[in-house]
């Protein structure tokens, strides 16, 4: 019987790595772990673990390292290649080194499903890199925890079958990246946020108890109901304004909430908040004449050598979010304005989380607020302990760009500030049969457009796979301003309309 292909392309990357004891392992498994139903919201969703490939690039820049990922479905060659291309080759680190430490595993399986699931259906591919992770051990060298993009019980599954810890936060404190838990570190932080709720309800007429009280206290203004978990870029929110404080009224009001994202019926809502619990918090408006604003922050806490945890503070970001408030896509840094108090706050965040033992990446989601008189105040909202939408595009760049990346949320690259947008929102209709290949030769063509290692700008796109099936691409733009960032993103999708033959598309 025929060997697995997988299996044999497996044997290949150990054979290179045994020959070569000074590199180091590590094994990706990028999985969205949300719920189904978070996991069916957004086109092509189900493919959105292609967006992991950032971590290919930390190949191409780190010549010690070697690579196995997982994917599903396969990502062309030709995309490979040319993400490990970016980076210009240094003395043995070339393209073709790169290569041979770098391992995709593609599962020839679209269905929508987590990777994970995917991945623990193929136990005999498991079993194969745990043999290859355990040979390495024993040649002294070192493995990395396994990379994911959040923790979940199938996460961990995977890790020990592979025989490796699992890289993110332990899964004991996911409870603390929770709509509540988010709330009680803010409090324990001492830091501004909305008036609410701090535990989660599961049903109807305790959530209106908890919104009375509340209501009683903050008035009648726009409340907001959020789904303690399973969700995030926005989705599992509802509003709802009732007419007064007694409890009657805000039963009456919370019994006709809608969700704001439209594809989620009000009972698949109600359902979610029985079975994850939900919250009520006060909805932050736009003061009069006035202006606001949905920053965020990137963290990583490590491991230190004492036990405890170091903290590393990534980044700030403008966040591009729907009238529904769900994510579209983001900006970096975020203004001068408040970007000083973003990053005071979310150190506090930090430390508090790293004090319960919470690990790896962490986003912050901040509401920032322009009164009449143009003083600011930022309140924080949510706590991701996971990667998010602000991820992929951040270590996109800073695995490009060898810059400075001091704690104040900027970034500088041979001494002028590096700005960036991301979006996975670049979608047509008439973008479906475009491919990757075709969309890597238009580039290749255009290298005012493509990003170059020398300029330290251009466009990097990511959501390979879901451009033929869905017609959609994500990218990041790279520049040296908003505005070189804006231009980049109209000329790549003009670039995408005129491969397609079509009118410019709506852009994300």
């Amino acid at each position: 019987m025929p060997q697995d292909p997988l299996i044999r392309r497996i044997d290949r990357f150990e054979a290179h790595v045994a020959s070569r004891p000074g590199l180091r392992l590590r094994v990706a498994c990028p999985s969205q772990e949300f719920s189904e139903l978070e996991m069916q919201q957004g086109l092509g969703r189900w493919l959105s673990c292609v967006r992991g490939l950032w971590e290919s690039l930390g190949v191409a820049s780190r010549p010690d390292l070697a690579m196995l990922m997982f994917q599903a479905p396969p990502v062309p060659a030709s995309v490979e290649r040319y993400l490990l291309a970016l980076r210009p080759a240094e003395g043995r680190n070339s393209v073709a080194d790169r290569l041979l430490r770098h391992a995709l595993i593609g599962l020839p399986d679209a269905s929508d499903r987590h990777l994970s699931e995917k991945l623990l259906e193929r136990p005999e591919l498991l079993d194969r890199v745990g043999a290859l992770i355990s040979r390495a051990r024993a040649r002294g060298q070192v493995v990395e925890p396994l990379s994911c993009y959040q923790a979940s019980t199938r996460m961990d599954e995977v890790a020990e079958r592979i025989g490796v810890e699992r890289g993110e936060t332990p899964s004991r404190t996911l409870t603390w990246g929770s709509k509540a838990g988010g709330r009680k570190v803010f409090r324990a932080g001492g830091l501004a946020h909305a008036p609410g709720g701090y535990e989660p309800v599961h049903d109807m007429a305790a959530l209106a108890r908890q919104a009375t009280e509340l209501v009683r206290v903050h008035g009648t203004k726009r409340w907001l109901v959020k789904i303690n978990d399973g969700y995030g870029s926005g989705h599992g929110l509802a509003a709802f304004t009732p007419a007064d404080a007694r409890y009657r009224t805000v039963l009456t009001a919370l019994r006709q909430l809608q969700p704001l994202t439209e594809n989620i019926s009000r009972d698949r809502f109600l359902e979610s908040l029985t079975a994850e619990g939900a919250i009520i918090e006060q909805y932050l408006p736009t003061p009069p004449r006035g202006e606001k604003r949905s920053p965020s922050t990137l963290l990583y806490l490590h491991h230190s050598a004492d036990g405890g945890f170091d903290l590393q503070f990534l980044g700030t970001h403008e966040q591009v979010l729907g009238a529904d408030l769900q994510y579209l896509g983001c900006r970096f840094p975020a203004s001068h304005e408040y970007r000083g108090t973003l990053v005071d706050m979310s150190l506090t965040v930090g430390k508090e989380l790293g004090s319960v033992g919470v690990r790896g990446h962490v986003g912050i989601d901040f509401i920032a607020r322009k009164a009449a008189d143009g003083r600011w105040d930022v309140h924080a909202i949510e706590l991701n302990l996971r990667q998010t939408g602000t991820t992929h595009p951040h270590r996109t760049v800073r695995a490009l760009l060898p810059g400075t990346w001091p704690e104040d949320g900027l970034l500088t690259h041979r001494g002028s500030v590096v700005h960036y947008t991301g979006t996975d929102g670049l979608i047509s209709p008439a973008y479906r049969g475009l491919t990757p290949d075709s969309l890597i030769e238009e580039l290749r063509h255009r290298p005012g457009l493509a990003f170059d290692a020398t300029s330290g700008r251009g466009v990097v796109p990511h959501f390979w796979t879901a451009l033929r099936p869905y017609g959609k691409i994500g990218a990041t733009f790279i520049g040296t301003s908003r505005e070189e960032c804006d231009v980049l993103q109209r000329e790549f999708t003009d670039l995408l309309d005129g491969m397609a033959g079509c009118a410019p598309a709506a852009r994300g």
